[in-house]
């Protein structure tokens, strides 16, 4: 959206006032950059706003008197302004701000410590996926695209060639969504601006599209803070500049008397005793765990608990690859979360290319359902690991794998 998609300006100093104080409550992303051509923005948050200005946590070296342009969403609302920098991560309040229309499509913005992520993959020839990857964080998302800042680029085979916008990614998955299985789909890349870009998603199947309805509309604020205009019906604070607007203090709930009897959790059985040599030998073995969500962080815990001292974590296909050429594997978990439909085509190339020819390979599924076992047939997966089930329910699976069985006295 350009400058000249806003409406007239807002310059209610109050009003102002209150939409910065309600970045720095909801700590939502700020970006500022030179109103010069070919300037890069930075994205900060504010930390504190105070009688004529506010303070940012984040911002690179600035000289007093320097003109900036700030924009900033809220409620589905994009806002610009200019501001002037006081010192470095200090700026004045802005006059007027301008505002453009809500968004049709809802958009829901994720934290650095959400841990939503995008994994891509470029197909070549029209064959399998084997050209350039890319893997990041997840910024915003909606029913038509997203925004990500690229934590690594590489390709699985051919040479590394830069991203341009309009470049096509057959395979996208974006994993971690809170309450709802990953998206898979098809993306094409629309801008890229430093470490960040945006995607517009493709061949969205019509169960993704109704989670993502479901995750979209609770991520929006359903209301702001005390100190923000109330909203009525059909009107906005922005939409009448210089009109006050009367704030409502939600009274307090009564406290709850009756609380439901706390019982405490049954402790875990202890694990079984092992003989001397068996704890040598499992802290002998090494085992690798390639998941891009992290999904199986509870899992390779479990294994460090059992006493394998050796257990090595992958989330990208350059980390397998530079782990399994300087490593000996013992043995490969695989969360099908690695890549999904494309997770047979990573094995195929490091296979080829002489690595973790060796390893049997246990599959991480959700359930043992049909595409689970067709994706362990493609893999050569020697077992399937539900993702409810327990470490107990695997380890006979592991130590017969190892040669570990038959160590435990008595």
């Amino acid at each position: 959206m350009t400058a000249h998609d806003h409406r007239p300006e807002l310059r209610d100093e109050g009003t102002i006032r209150a939409y910065l104080e309600e970045l720095a409550r909801l700590k939502a992303p700020v970006q500022l950059w030179l109103p010069v051509a070919g300037a890069l923005p930075f994205e900060t948050s504010l930390e504190q706003v105070g009688r004529d200005t506010f303070s940012t946590t984040t911002t690179p070296a600035l000289e007093p008197g320097r003109t900036l342009r700030m924009a900033f969403m809220l409620d589905a609302r994009r806002f610009t302004a200019l501001t002037r920098a006081e010192g470095t991560g200090v700026f004045r309040l802005p006059s007027s701000i301008a505002h453009g229309e809500r968004r049709a499509a809802p958009r829901a913005a994720f934290g650095r410590g959400d841990a939503a992520e995008v994994f891509a993959v470029e197909q070549l020839d029209g064959t399998f996926p084997g050209g350039r990857t890319l893997q990041g964080r997840l910024q915003d998302l909606s029913e038509r695209g997203l925004r990500l800042t690229l934590d690594e680029f590489d390709a699985l085979s051919g040479p590394v060639v830069e991203l341009r916008p309009g470049d096509r990614f057959q395979g996208v998955r974006v994993a971690g969504l809170p309450h709802m299985p990953a998206i898979q789909c098809r993306g094409t890349l629309a801008h890229l601006t430093g470490r960040a870009g945006g995607m517009v998603l493709e061949g969205l199947a019509e169960t993704d599209r109704k989670n993502l309805e479901r995750i979209l509309a609770p991520r929006l604020p359903p209301s702001f803070g005390p100190g923000f205009p109330d909203r009525k019906p059909r009107t906005d604070p922005a939409d009448r500049p210089g009109v006050p607007t009367p704030t409502r203090v939600k009274p307090r709930p009564a406290e709850v008397v009756e609380r439901p009897l706390e019982r405490p959790a049954p402790e875990p059985p202890p694990p079984p005793p092992t003989s001397a040599a068996a704890r040598l030998r499992k802290a002998s073995k090494r085992i690798l765990f390639l998941s891009a969500g992290g999904s199986t962080q509870a899992l390779a815990g479990a294994f460090r608990q059992d006493g394998f001292r050796q257990v090595s974590e992958a989330r990208s296909f350059a980390e397998v690859r530079n782990l399994a050429a300087t490593l000996h594997v013992d043995l490969v978990l695989l969360d099908n979360t690695m890549g999904g439909h494309w997770a047979k085509d990573m094995m195929r190339l490091l296979h080829g290319q002489g690595l973790l020819l060796d390893a049997p390979v246990i599959l991480v599924a959700e359930y043992r359902n049909t595409y689970a076992w067709d994706v362990a047939e493609a893999l050569g997966a020697c077992h399937i690991h539900e993702r409810r089930e327990s470490y107990e329910d695997l380890r006979p699976v592991v130590e017969q794998r190892l040669g570990l069985g038959g160590d435990r006295p008595g």
